[in-house]
């Protein structure tokens, strides 16, 4: 690869986001979100279906010998259609938990630790040993800490419970919860009802599984 194109690789994963990251609106974020994992999905799925489908269409007598690339897509679309759940189950989690918390600023962002493949581990503000530690998760599986991500997030949640978040600029979603759950557990407990219920209609009164 020569310098050109490695200027262009760095270009194209820190470019703005195609949807407005100031804060105003998160429903550019999940219909973008959305639709990036439903065209991976047809990226990948319809070439494994029809590897997979194509042993059908040879004389019974052929079809043994095709029997190993079916085989073969058939096994690629389960993996396929397995990350496509897991992008929309994450894309949705962010969802729910915008409609019940309204996003706010939050900054600086400490970046704790890259937790490879694919997990971030942050802490927000000056007094970042006073709040717990969360672990985020990008849907589409960013495997890189986001650019700018250190200056702050538009943050919606609360932070013993978890939330999501709209990086300003690049505009990647994250979800996120305490990285050691127990130890948020008397916040959680003592919260109040107010918060409780809005954490149960967020989806983040429990430990997800987005790990």
């Amino acid at each position: 690869m020569n310098t050109s194109q490695i200027r262009d690789v760095a270009a194209a994963e820190t470019a703005p986001a195609p949807y407005s990251t100031d804060g105003t609106d998160f429903r550019g974020a999940l219909k973008y979100y959305y639709g990036v994992a439903l065209k991976k999905f047809a990226k990948w799925g319809i070439p494994w279906v029809i590897l997979w489908a194509q042993m059908f269409a040879w004389p019974m007598e052929y079809r043994g010998y095709m029997l190993p690339f079916s085989i073969v897509g058939m096994i690629g679309f389960v993996f396929t259609v397995f990350l496509f759940g897991g992008r929309m189950r994450l894309t949705w989690r962010c969802s729910r938990v915008f409609r019940a918390y309204p996003l706010v600023f939050r900054g600086p962002v400490e970046k704790v630790k890259l937790e490879r493949p694919l997990r971030f581990h942050l802490r927000f503000g000056k007094q970042a040993e006073q709040l717990p530690t969360l672990l985020a998760k990008e849907p589409l599986g960013l495997n890189r800490w986001p650019e700018g991500i250190a200056n702050g997030v538009w943050f919606a949640g609360d932070d013993p419970f978890g939330g999501a978040a709209i990086v300003p600029g690049t505009g990647e979603l994250l979800f996120m919860q305490p990285s050691e759950w127990g130890l948020s557990a008397k916040e959680r407990d003592t919260a109040g009802e107010v918060r409780i219920k809005q954490a149960k209609r967020a989806g983040i009164k429990k430990a997800v599984s987005y790990r």
